[in-house]
């Protein structure tokens, strides 16, 4: 996978010349992507696409407030809101979908 290459390919010594950002951010998006993989493995295809989704818009406000931390540009933050609010909506819409076929399990 080509998330993976990169990650090995950066090896230790990558990891100690990446910045803050880029230390928090990797981490979001390898905690994203576990998520990711773990709901791809639902028996359910449209189950396993709501769980994943759902990690995917997790990540997502992961990162919006990862770069929030981070910068001081007023459009990025501005953007990083914007997306944090609208990923939390739909996260929640997920999770409401999920729970409702969970029931009828």
């Amino acid at each position: 996978m080509p998330g993976m290459q990169m990650q090995g390919s950066q090896g230790m010594s990558g990891m100690q010349n990446m910045t803050p950002f880029q230390k928090d951010t990797m981490a979001a998006m390898d905690k994203m992507n576990k998520a990711m993989m773990d709901g791809m493995m639902d028996s359910d295809p449209g189950m396993a696409w709501m769980k994943s989704m759902a990690a995917h818009h997790q990540g997502a406000i992961d990162m919006s407030e990862i770069v929030l931390k981070h910068t001081k540009d007023a459009d990025v933050t501005r953007e990083a809101r914007k997306t944090a609010q609208q990923n939390e909506k739909d996260l929640k819409e997920l999770h409401a979908k999920i729970r409702k076929e969970d029931k009828k399990s």
